[in-house]
């Protein structure tokens, strides 16, 4: 069986909707919409390629508030003239035969260890990827950042996407996700996220695993 991939990946975005792991994700595509289910699962029946095309669309670098009206009583900001997620690195710039970069990678607002501990691996993960295709690359690379993010019932959630294509490889898309409590001005985990949703992790392993099928499915 030839398997293709992109279904796969159409798959993996269900996925991310489904588990809730950033709600302002699964909040802006589901608030409005009830969608049918099929006999044996509770997995949305959803187009996957207009899903895929909607969620590639809601990277706008920008902090989404979603009209809620957020108490940060207790939150210091570490840049009290910008929002508490703001773009920290933009950069588009190419070299012929080298590299095509478009950066725009963000940074957490708040000063805080959690959120701290945010920007570094956000650093550590943009930034640095960055300046070594720039200064270490033998092969045409097109390395592209972007993010969205969203507050919704107090939890400040930011989701990055970056795309990586270097020389014949081929590409690749990861998404990062991380959530932040605004009322404890803590990090939130994954676990207290399906808890916040009162969402069980044995239901999500089932959901998520059924996904995968439906995606491996509709590859054949």
């Amino acid at each position: 069986m030839k398997i293709n991939m992109r279904n796969i990946l159409f798959g993996i975005i269900i996925i991310i909707c489904i588990v809730a792991i950033n709600w302002g994700i699964y909040w802006q595509f589901f608030r409005k919409t009830t969608f049918p289910s099929t006999p044996d699962s509770n997995i949305p029946v959803v187009n996957q390629e207009q899903l895929a095309k909607d969620f590639n669309n809601i990277f706008s670098n920008t902090l989404d508030y979603q009209g809620y009206d957020v108490n940060i009583t207790g939150i210091t900001k570490l840049k009290s003239s910008e929002d508490l997620i703001y773009t920290w690195v933009t950069r588009e710039s190419s070299v012929e035969n080298k590299y095509d970069l478009n950066l725009n990678i963000p940074r957490v607002n708040i000063s805080s260890v959690s959120a701290q501990k945010f920007n570094e691996t956000i650093k550590n993960t943009y930034v640095n990827k960055a300046n070594d295709i720039i200064l270490h690359s033998n092969s045409h690379t097109i390395y592209t950042v972007e993010y969205m993010s969203y507050i919704n019932s107090n939890i400040l959630s930011l989701v990055i996407k970056s795309t990586l294509k270097e020389g014949n490889n081929p590409q690749r898309v990861i998404i990062q996700t991380y959530n932040y409590n605004l009322s404890t001005n803590e990090e939130v985990t994954f676990s207290q996220m399906l808890e916040i949703k009162e969402l069980e992790e044995p239901t999500v392993k089932a959901s998520v695993i059924k996904a995968v099928q439906n995606a491996n499915v509709e590859a054949r």
